[in-house]
């Protein structure tokens, strides 16, 4: 039996633990939910074996701690109103209570409220599920006579016991005198290990990792209040001592909730919003409302008879900008980068259904030993591997950035405004990443609610506290804060801006002086290839980010602060980007052909490539099979596999640009991929915080299967879509518009056609050039 407590303890304190974690582009509290999915099935058959003087096999010791999980869970929601027979709460709350218990089976309200608190959490025994949550909306529905419905849930984390903190356990306090007549976890407990002392309950209050710890839900009078919750439930579990560590409860206001809540008091900030949101949004009706009567009365707009009033008013208009950004005209050359758009756009959906698993089933599933099989297979590392469509972008950011310059630099003989070069790129980014960051510190709040509402209101505290790390691209040079998050995935614009800025100075050396520019790219690419394996040498990071290993996935606050988001790190796929647009660039005009054998060379190794940075590390996936990776497979694999894919993705876009792609060169350059392409950088900005509420509102887990959340996936897809439909139409498309406005007389002149890069002038490929981010 003692085993059997120490068990328990590993598992409450190994999620306790991911407080130590962290990975930017995804929320660490992501990463502790994954871990907090895993434990009951990795951890309970590896830990069994280990327990020490145990007489009970492997069987019978399983068997048997499954019936303490169920016997501890049961018998402390037996009882779904502890606010009824706790001492030191509010008087009102402990009368309300008392009313509610004495009318239970006697009055609907009563039966409503109880059916409303949670049961045994359902997939405890063999999915792995420690979450006993109620019916959210059916309890805000209670009327009782004097209060209404409240749903709050009590989470619960190990603590340390220090020797000052142990009290007599022969001297009853005045807690256990009030719930000695209940037969709970803290009764469990006890018997369990009657030697080891006694701690007087404790409660804490929530913060980013709440939601990963184990969790029981109560429908509670309204007149109770966060704190009355946790002193109840810590009188029924808090006194006794496992293993040197005792249970916190943890409560806080933000995880409850009632129906008759105060309508919002906007402050500064959110008014602010309103008025920028409103004021933009009045510009736009204007503006379309204006072009749609001069469409009728067929009067085309000229720039010059206008006058500038008109002009500005009609970069607004969504009509125009809607047309313009659902144009499919493209132009055919042989310098024409149009693969580059089906490049951008399935990469967009690499991302966002990485990130819709990892928000989503990966953290908020009923059956989450399901999702950890599914995880283990080799056909789901495309979607574990993810983080590398990151590499992607990175390498098309730097391919065009240096094809655009040098075009430039051709037609000025060598000249450029590189302080127009640098303000342009500013102002097509920042405009709608403000409104958006904006909207997600301010009004994303009001937007709905439910059981884990508190990680919306987290991001928005941290949108409000960080927004000028931002709005300056510097957010990815900062240690990772689990508490102060916002935007996760804005860490990569950081990154891009960051590697824009230093891009003219390999670009215009490789103008100038070719032999100095190409060695120079690979005097920092072989530099930062040499930074990554110093850094997974002395850090000993994991290979990559590998949810199916629980304890390396809690060291991946390393990852993330000295790897996963610096410049000097993630540079490589960026400068083989540089190289490839030069490479373009210089060979546009050639009519050398490559031979077959080469590009069947070519084509082999870099699927080669593919398929082993995505499906390399399969064979390393399940941590009891393989307790530890090979440093040396860590090191070669994560210090070189981002690069490699880079240049493995190069070949696919050098091939499908010089008439050797094929099928797949059709597939990337279908027209159908253009308008999804303008929207990519929208969706970017969206989908993380609309993944967030929409997870954060769900009423309960969800059950997991991969059809479902394929289903769900491609729902969320369509969604974000078109949100960012809407939001590159009335912000992006307006602010880039008024931008050329403004800035007209420093546009180059039109380029002739050869020079045009899947767009109708290369200033629109400028704007459509920023690579977007995203993992």
């Amino acid at each position: 039996m003692k085993s059997c407590c120490r068990l328990i303890i590993i598992v409450v304190v190994s999620i306790n633990c991911c407080r130590q974690a962290g990975v930017a582009g995804q929320s660490v509290s992501r990463l502790g939910g994954i871990v907090r999915q895993q434990t009951f099935q990795s951890w309970w058959k590896e830990k069994t074996v280990e327990l020490e003087e145990n007489e009970l096999d492997e069987s019978d010791q399983l068997n048997l701690i499954q019936q303490w999980l169920h016997d501890l869970v049961v018998r402390l929601v037996s009882s779904s109103y502890p606010t009824a027979v706790a001492s030191n709460i509010s008087h009102q709350c402990q009368v309300d209570s008392i009313h509610y218990v004495h009318n239970l089976y006697r009055r609907s309200w009563a039966m409503q409220m109880k059916e409303s608190s949670g049961k045994v959490p359902i997939g405890l025994y063999g999915s792995g599920n420690f979450h006993a949550d109620g019916l959210f909306d059916e309890c805000l529905a209670v009327r009782g006579p004097n209060f209404t419905g409240q749903y709050c849930t009590a989470y619960f984390k190990a603590a340390p016991v220090m020797q000052s903190d142990i009290i007599d356990p022969q001297v009853p306090t005045n807690n256990e005198e009030r719930s000695a007549n209940l037969v709970t976890l803290l009764q469990l407990l006890g018997a369990l290990s009657p030697s080891a002392g006694r701690v007087e309950p404790k409660v804490a209050k929530a913060d980013v990792l709440a939601y990963a710890f184990p969790s029981i839900s109560f429908c509670l009078p309204s007149s109770c209040s966060a704190d009355d919750l946790g002193q109840a439930v810590a009188e029924l579990v808090g006194s006794y001592i496992i293993a040197n560590y005792s249970l916190v409860t943890v409560t806080d206001e933000v995880y409850c909730f009632t129906d008759d809540e105060d309508p919002p008091s906007f402050d500064g900030p959110d008014i602010t919003v309103i008025v920028v949101l409103s004021s933009l949004g009045l510009l736009v009706v204007m503006a379309t409302v204006h072009d749609a009567w001069r469409m009728i009365l067929n009067e085309p707009f000229d720039s010059k008879k206008d006058g500038h009033v008109i002009n500005v008013l009609h970069c607004f208009s969504a009509l125009t900008n809607g047309r313009r950004l659902l144009s499919m005209k493209s132009t055919k050359s042989p310098s024409n980068l149009a693969c580059v758009h089906g490049i951008r756009v399935l990469s967009t959906c690499w991302v966002v259904i990485g990130h819709s698993w990892i928000i989503g089933p990966a953290s908020n599933s009923m059956n989450p030993s399901m999702v950890n099989d599914d995880a283990m297979t080799w056909w789901f590392q495309g979607i574990s591997n993810a983080t590398i469509s990151v590499d992607t972008f990175l390498l098309v950011g730097g391919l065009l950035v240096c094809y655009l310059l040098l075009a430039e630099l051709d037609r000025n003989k060598g000249k450029f405004n590189i302080g127009f070069f640098y303000l342009h790129r500013y102002l097509r980014l920042t405009p709608v990443y403000a409104i958006v960051l904006g909207f997600v510190a301010t009004l994303i709040v009001y937007t709905g609610t439910g059981p884990n509402w508190y990680n919306v209101q987290l991001s928005a505290y941290g949108c409000r506290i960080n927004w000028w790390w931002h709005l300056l691209y510097i957010n990815n040079l900062f240690p990772t804060d689990i508490n102060v998050q916002c935007m996760e995935q804005t860490w990569y614009l950081a990154l891009d801006m960051q590697l824009f800025i230093l891009s003219p100075l390999f670009i215009y050396m490789l103008w100038r002086r070719k032999n100095i520019g190409l060695a120079l790219l690979a005097f920092v690419f072989l530099g930062t290839i040499g930074a990554n394996f110093a850094i997974f040498a002395v850090f000993d990071l994991m290979p990559t980010i590998m949810p199916t290993r629980t304890f390396d996935t809690l060291a991946m606050g390393l990852d993330a602060d000295y790897y996963y988001t610096k410049p000097w790190t993630r540079a490589p796929p960026y400068i083989v980007g540089v190289w490839l647009g030069w490479f373009l660039h210089v060979t546009k005009e050639s009519q050398k052909r490559t031979s077959k054998i080469i590009l069947v060379i070519f084509w082999t190794l870099s699927s080669a490539i593919i398929l082993a940075v995505i499906y390399g590390l399969v064979p390393y996936l399940d941590e009891n099979k393989v307790p530890t990776i090979d440093p040396a497979i860590s090191l070669c694999y994560g210090s070189l596999h981002r690069a490699a894919w880079a240049i493995a993705v190069g070949w696919i876009v050098y091939a499908c640009t010089r008439g050797y792609g094929g099928f797949i060169n059709r597939l990337l350059s279908w027209k159908g991929f253009l308008p999804l392409s303008r929207l990519s950088y929208c969706v970017y900005l969206i989908h993380y915080s609309y993944l967030d509420a929409f997870y954060a509102s769900n009423r309960k887990l969800v059950y997991y299967t991969f059809l479902s959340q394929l289903t769900t996936y491609f729902g969320i897809l369509a969604t974000v879509f078109g949100l960012a439909f809407v939001v590159s139409i009335t912000v992006e498309a307006s602010f880039l518009n008024l931008e050329k406005l403004v800035f007209a007389p420093f546009y180059p002149p039109k380029p002739r056609e050869s020079e045009v890069v899947q767009q109708h002038s290369s200033r629109r490929i400028d704007w459509k050039s920023k690579s977007f981010n995203k993992y």
